[in-house]
């Protein structure tokens, strides 16, 4: 049985790409942190429906949590064989109104979380000559966004350490990859008026917001392709 460690499953598109591996057959760990009892759930329900599944929990911008997950998740399922970043959060403020502590909050929630764990990954995965990392970035990290301008630069840092990661990792046979999700529609973009979502669709080629099923689906496609690595897939419905 393959496995994978999914990082944010609490949220809307980390439970969905869990779902979906765990629905092709891997045993999945799925990490929640301030939401943890949201990962429980989910890791009951999978075993319910007869999957293999274990919830863990931490604060992934504390490496002492990362090395923690990665070791529980490797007790409970052996070694991982896909590592999903994830885990992440938002901020939507003008950049001058961005405070130190914000910044901080974001690099540590969705860039210095992704460093540590693929740390433990590399390690594990190089003695294996085989594995496969995806990092869950945005389609701000691509073209970036007013109002976003710090969130966007987190993202863009994803997006460069996934292309140099997959350099050093390729001689192992390791793939490194990212999506970049655009417009889904989860509770992160509650904060959204009704007309801001109708005006974001009008842009969108597509003419809708996507699901985090969608996104899920190319997360897998990634983590199971073994000749594509160091690529952004965007996910975005032909929106730039």
């Amino acid at each position: 049985m393959k496995t994978a460690l999914i990082t944010g499953a609490s949220g809307e598109i980390g439970a969905a790409v869990a779902r979906h591996f765990a629905g092709a057959g891997y045993g999945v760990a799925v990490h929640g942190a301030k939401h943890f009892e949201a990962a429980q759930a989910l890791a009951e329900a999978l075993s319910a429906e007869g999957r293999t599944a274990f919830a863990v929990q931490g604060d992934l911008s504390d490496p002492e949590a990362c090395a923690r997950v990665w070791a529980e998740s490797e007790s409970a399922l052996g070694p991982v064989d896909v590592l999903v970043n994830g885990a992440g959060i938002s901020l939507v403020e003008f950049f001058d109104a961005v405070s130190p502590a914000a910044w901080n909050a974001l690099v540590g929630a969705n860039l210095s979380s992704a460093v540590w764990l693929s740390q433990h990954a590399a390690k594990s995965m190089i003695r294996r000559k085989a594995g496969a990392i995806v990092n869950v970035s945005s389609i701000w990290g691509v073209s970036g966004a007013a109002m976003e301008v710090a969130y966007s630069a987190v993202k863009a840092g994803m997006l460069g350490m996934t292309r140099a990661l997959a350099l050093e990792l390729a001689p192992s046979g390791i793939t490194v990859n990212a999506v970049a999700p655009g417009y889904i529609d989860t509770k992160m973009n509650a904060h959204l008026s009704d007309a801001d979502k109708t005006a974001l669709c009008a842009e969108i080629p597509l003419g809708r917001a996507g699901t985090p099923a969608e996104v899920a689906a190319a997360v897998r496609f990634l983590a199971e392709s073994p000749y594509i690595t160091g690529e952004t897939l965007v996910v975005s419905g032909g929106w730039r």
